[in-house]
Parts: C-alpha cells; sequence; structure tokens
C-alpha cells in the first residue's frame, strides 16, 4: 500500500499550494473589482435617498433601536433570578460595559 504514495508528494504539495493561493487571489480580486464596479452604481442612489428621505430613515432607525431595546429587556425579565434581583441586573450591567469600554480602548 505504500508503495503507491508517489515519491514527489512535497513537489505535488507546493504545487497544490501555489494552486490554492493562485486561485485564491484571483477569487479574491474578482470580488474587489465586483464590489468597487457595485459602489459606483449604488453609492449615488443611496446618497440621494437618504437626503430625499431623512425623516423616514430617521424613523427607521428610532423603531430599530426601540425594539432592540424592548427585546432585551423583555429577555431579561424572563430570567427569574434577574428580575428578582433588579440591583444585581444593574451592577451587572455596569460591569459589563466598563469591561467593554476597557477591552475597546486597549485594542485601539
Amino acid at each position: 500500500m505504500l508503495s503507491k504514495i508517489p515519491k514527489n508528494t512535497g513537489e505535488m504539495m507546493a504545487s497544490g499550494k501555489r494552486l490554492t493561493t493562485s486561485t485564491l487571489s484571483t477569487v479574491d480580486a474578482t470580488v474587489a473589482r465586483a464590489t468597487a464596479e457595485a459602489n459606483t452604481y449604488i453609492a449615488p442612489l443611496r446618497t440621494s435617498v437618504l437626503n430625499r428621505f431623512p425623516i423616514l430613515f430617521s424613523l427607521l432607525t428610532t423603531f430599530g433601536v426601540a425594539t432592540t431595546f424592548l427585546g432585551f429587556e423583555k429577555i431579561v425579565s424572563n430570567i427569574a433570578f434577574l428580575d428578582q434581583q433588579p440591583v444585581l441586573m444593574l451592577i451587572l450591567g455596569i460591569s459589563i460595559l466598563a469591561a467593554t469600554g476597557t477591552l475597546y480602548k486597549k485594542l485601539s
């Protein structure tokens, strides 16, 4: 069974790696070019729609933020332990905000 393995497996692996790298480079360049083309067509339309309907976009954004917060509130209120301990919920929330703020400072 071992006699069927070609002796130049190192060369085959290197060739396969080069082919994979070449293919990925081609795909990456194609995706970048397609994205740039799409942006050239969509960007003017996007800015004109945003400029024409600012109140609509403001209302949609407000609705999205409000429903997200309401969803979080409903999920947390379904957790009996947190619902019965609002001080613990406050401490947990402040701790999470402090931890993510510290992490944000360290990463940037």
